[in-house]
């Protein structure tokens, strides 16, 4: 299922306890669920990690509208939702950490990949902006790290080079 099962049995030989929950992330009403499942089966969350992405590479023309859509809504906007479903919690304690999982290709922009890129331009921002505000609120408790691999082999990109 997605790797999901095989996650979880890795966490749990190193000895962690485990709750699996599939969602599509390009489905903003199934990450609330989501979120409102894990808050009352679970508790709050103090460590988000915001890492689901999915890419197309071709030229901006050949790209097609729905997989445009699709990088967006996966890429950053599921960022937002799961942000604003559990932030309230780590507001109130003053405590948490929200992981941005962005890219180079969020700093640099790459042929094959307008869309792609931009999807995570917006994923680094989102994350700039996310802490300048928590700052602003006076949240100290709660941090933020942006993370922007060049290259991971998820499959998606066949011999991916620059």
């Amino acid at each position: 299922q997605h790797g999901v099962e095989e996650t979880a049995a890795e966490c749990k030989g190193l000895g962690a306890t485990v709750e699996t929950f599939v969602v599509d992330c390009s489905k903003r009403e199934e990450i609330y669920s989501a979120a409102e499942k894990v808050k009352k089966e679970i508790g709050d969350v103090t460590i988000l990690v915001n890492n689901a992405g999915v890419i197309t590479a071709a030229d901006l023309l050949s790209t097609q509208d729905h997989q445009i859509e699709r990088m967006f809504e996966v890429n950053i906007l599921a960022h937002m939702w799961t942000t604003r479903a559990f932030l309230p919690a780590m507001m109130n304690n003053n405590y948490g950490h929200i992981v941005t999982v962005a890219s180079a290709a969020g700093h640099f922009g790459t042929s094959f990949m307008v869309a792609y890129c931009s999807s995570k331009f917006a994923a680094v921002g989102f994350h700039k902006a996310l802490t300048e505000e928590l700052s602003t609120l006076g949240k100290d408790g709660i941090k933020t790290t942006c993370l922007c691999p060049v290259f991971i082999n998820t499959g998606f990109v066949k011999n991916p080079r620059t």
